[in-house]
């Protein structure tokens, strides 16, 4: 007699389980609407946002209370990533930034429904870079140079936490040549030392330095430093009769010259390209002499002058 009561009990069980089983969590219906919008449309890397989903039957009216909506990024989190719809149809979330910067692409799904949102930039791009170098010029015994970077975002603002990377022909980096961080002024600073044998291996008068930027694109910028070399003098001429036309052909960019005719009458000048009418034929010894801010040079040249 007890067995039949057991059975009936155990059935009874199944049958007001199976229905719990059945039932599950809701998700969008077919056919229904599912709506996402994420505010505000920018944030800072490690900022946040709020991220609703409404879910809509395919009539307008709001889908079960209680259906499930999912949520996930390709950038940062969004927390809770599983959300129950309240009784208008509307689930909330919060995405928070990891620190990484880029534009999220947001995406709620419930059910058969999938909606994106890319509108959210986390973070500021570096938009312009600019580059001080000073001095701008070094003495062939070499010297110091600060390095100067201003980043600016797509908002025409500093940007605080840009990496930049300077680099220069010659010389040696401060830095090593590392990735340096800019700080809340949008700035980073660097030295080059330029010893004498750096200079001594550049063939010109000048070299460059440089600096980039990583943003949606690389920024890059570039300074010339000129070398201060010490005058080399020289000089040509050109004789018409007792008339000479003396011409400056020294290197080194000389800011100062002095010619001494060597005539009986010691006249000089300080003409770059002077010319001198000799008293009289003869062979007379012209020396110019050349000077800038690092240095000074003499050369002499003997002139003859036949006045035919």
């Amino acid at each position: 007699m007890r067995r039949p009561a057991v059975a009936l009990a155990a059935l009874a069980l199944t049958v007001l389980l199976l229905p719990a089983c059945d039932k599950g969590t809701p998700v969008a219906p077919e056919g229904g609407i599912l709506r996402l919008t994420v505010t505000p449309d920018r944030i800072v890397a490690g900022g946040e946002a709020s991220v609703t989903a409404q879910v809509l039957r395919a009539n307008g009216n709001p889908a079960n209370t209680g259906t499930e909506v999912r949520f996930s990024s390709n950038l940062g989190s969004v927390e809770p990533s599983v959300v129950l719809t309240d009784a208008t149809g509307f689930a909330q979330a919060t995405f928070r930034g990891d620190g990484r910067v880029g534009t999220a692409t947001i995406t709620a799904r419930s059910g058969s429904l999938e909606a994106t949102s890319s509108e959210l930039k986390v973070g500021s791009f570096p938009s312009s870079l600019s580059l001080l170098a000073s001095p701008s010029s070094v003495p062939e015994t070499g010297g110091e140079i600060e390095l100067l970077a201003l980043v600016r975002d797509d908002q025409g603002g500093p940007l605080a936490g840009a990496n930049v990377n300077f680099a220069a022909d010659k010389g040696t980096l401060e830095s090593g040549g590392r990735f340096l961080i800019t700080n809340a002024a949008g700035e980073a600073r660097d030295v080059l030392e330029v010893s004498a044998a750096d200079v001594s291996t550049i063939s010109g008068d000048s070299f460059s330095v440089r600096v980039e930027a990583a943003g949606q694109s690389v920024l890059s910028q570039s300074r010339t430093i000129s070398i201060q070399r010490a005058p080399r003098a020289n000089f040509t001429f050109a004789r018409s009769l007792l008339t000479v036309v003396f011409t400056d052909t020294s290197t080194g960019n000389p800011t100062d010259w002095f010619w001494e005719f060597g005539d009986p009458g010691n006249n000089s000048s300080r003409q770059q390209n002077p010319s001198f009418t000799y008293p009289a034929p003869g062979t007379y010894l012209v020396r110019l002499r050349v000077s800038n801010a690092t240095g000074s040079s003499e050369a002499a040249q003997f002139v003859a002058v036949t006045g035919n």
